[in-house]
């Protein structure tokens, strides 16, 4: 009789072990759940409390920003920037205001086709890079003030490749 209720316990034993962990993991997650609401509330709290669009955070412009007849490479101090028949770069960080809108100095180097003759490196000119942010779309206008002129207005989107034809 001790044989029969011993092996009995023993063919029990690991069902029991089974149904243990299942409830213990269950209510681990029933925790991890909850616990990711609360930060999503408390993130969603902290956001309005800064008065501050998330999309135009500083650390949101971070990237690769594209769009016809332009890149841009933006990065924490600035960008780099790929036209179809020039280049330039943007020598300050980019800080959208609370209505997405930033103006940033930097240089526009003007290419021509063919290649580069030694001494002809172009060294560029001082150029206003000025704009708006609304989500995932910028509007970027290149001005050039020594000359009174506006190199082009360009729409770029977050996360795309600009279409660039480099002049031949």
């Amino acid at each position: 009789m001790i044989r029969e209720i011993s092996t009995g316990a023993f063919l029990c034993l690991p069902l029991v072990i089974l149904l243990w962990q299942g409830s213990s993991c269950h209510s681990a997650n029933s925790n991890m759940n909850s616990n990711s609401g609360r930060s999503e509330n408390v993130n969603a709290v902290t956001n309005a409390n800064t008065g501050r669009n998330a999309g135009t955070s500083p650390e949101s412009v971070v990237g690769v920003w594209g769009g016809l007849h332009i890149n841009l490479e933006v990065n924490e101090s600035g960008a780099e920037i790929t036209y179809d028949c020039a280049h330039g770069s943007i020598t300050e960080k980019i800080v959208p205001d609370q209505d997405g809108k930033f103006v940033v100095k930097g240089l526009h180097v003007q290419e021509h086709p063919g290649p580069v003759r030694e001494g002809d490196e172009g060294k560029g000119e001082a150029a206003t890079y000025s704009g708006s942010i609304d989500g995932e779309t910028m509007t970027l206008t290149v001005t050039l003030p020594a000359k009174q002129e506006t190199v082009g207005t360009f729409t770029l989107t977050k996360g795309k490749t600009g279409r660039i034809r480099k002049c031949a």
